[in-house]
């Protein structure tokens, strides 16, 4: 089958590895002689992919070198062709829809094998672009959310205050809409006003405010969410309220916030409850993202589609200049 991986080592034979030495776009091949995947366990099934999405940061992940050797991949749509004789659930021919796990990763490819636990079926009014589009952004939302930030996902409880910085970025435009659709009052925070105010309005935003504002909303929110890093992430210790809670999911935090916090850069706020965090599959969350789905709450959102011969090149891009407003789908 057609399938892109990356190139164990480098030209002169140093293997690669993150953090010391990450393969270069330049080892992502495609190659059309990569054995189909097969199913080899319950809970397990193999899919004919319809659609992935590329990831910006993809090749700075820890799990796509050794030892796990993870292939290259993660959202997709498809419709399933195998199923283990244990199957209960899905059936030949369901369209489905999800997440694989990033220690195997796989679905920039013809064929994936996912398991039940990264799959539900696919909403029928999701195009199989929109579909893989929503799965990556969608579920690290929903899971900043509702898992390690407890929101409630009713406000019955009372009406919490959420910042989401970056807001009109492909996780947090997500971030904005389920934490409206919940009942809380989301204040969306972006570089410009100018460019996003309109967009972040359309999706909910009760407020919209500039970076350089953040010193008007000192000691304000019982939640931020900062999807940016660098000087915003430092600048969120300001806004989160003394007993609030401070969640990171960019790459470059890695490490950040426990640090500032053994620092006293916290500014005292020794109640904060402050964590960063990697989205992970979950049957959980795609149920309520696909309920949004249905409900016509979201959809997934496409900036573009490129052959699978083309993601090299479309890996560049998004690394580069980010993604904007929409994903960049592979189309096997």
């Amino acid at each position: 089958m057609r399938a892109a991986r990356v190139r164990a080592t480098s030209p002169d034979g140093t293997p690669y590895g993150f953090p010391g030495n990450p393969a270069p776009s330049s080892a992502i091949e495609v190659h059309d002689d990569i054995p189909k995947p097969q199913i080899s366990q319950p809970g397990e099934f193999l899919i004919r992919v319809k659609a992935s999405t590329v990831f910006k940061d993809n090749l700075e992940w820890n799990e796509l070198y050794p030892p796990n050797h993870a292939l290259l991949g993660n959202d997709f749509s498809g419709v399933v062709v195998a199923v283990h004789e244990d199957e209960q659930e899905f059936r030949i021919g369901d369209h489905v829809y999800g997440m694989t796990h990033a220690k195997r990763g796989g679905t920039w490819a013809e064929y994936a094998v996912v398991t039940s636990e990264e799959t539900v079926k696919k909403p029928d009014n999701l195009s199989w672009e929109e579909a893989a589009a929503l799965p990556g952004s969608a579920i690290t939302a929903d899971q900043a959310l509702f898992v390690h930030a407890g929101l409630e996902a009713t406000a019955e409880k009372g009406v919490k205050q959420v910042l989401i910085t970056g807001a009109s970025g492909g996780v947090a435009m997500y971030l904005v809409q389920f934490a409206v659709a919940a009942g809380h009052f989301v204040v969306a925070a972006t570089s410009s006003k100018e460019r996003n105010e309109s967009f972040l309005r359309s999706i909910g935003a009760h407020e919209v405010v500039e970076y350089n504002e953040f010193n008007a909303l000192a000691d304000r929110f019982d939640l931020v969410i900062d999807s940016v890093g660098f000087q915003v992430l430092s600048d969120c210790w300001g806004v989160v309220k003394p007993d609030g809670t401070l969640i990171s999911f960019d790459a470059c935090s890695w490490g950040y916030i426990e640090e500032h916090k053994s620092k006293g850069i916290s500014k005292g706020k020794e109640g904060v409850q402050a964590l960063y965090f990697i989205a992970e599959p979950s049957r959980v969350s795609m149920a309520r993202i696909s309920e949004h789905v249905s409900k016509r709450n979201i959809k997934g959102l496409v900036l573009k589609t490129v052959s699978l011969n083309d993601v090299r090149e479309a890996y560049e891009s998004v690394h580069s200049r980010g993604i904007g407003q929409g994903k960049v789908v592979v189309l096997p």
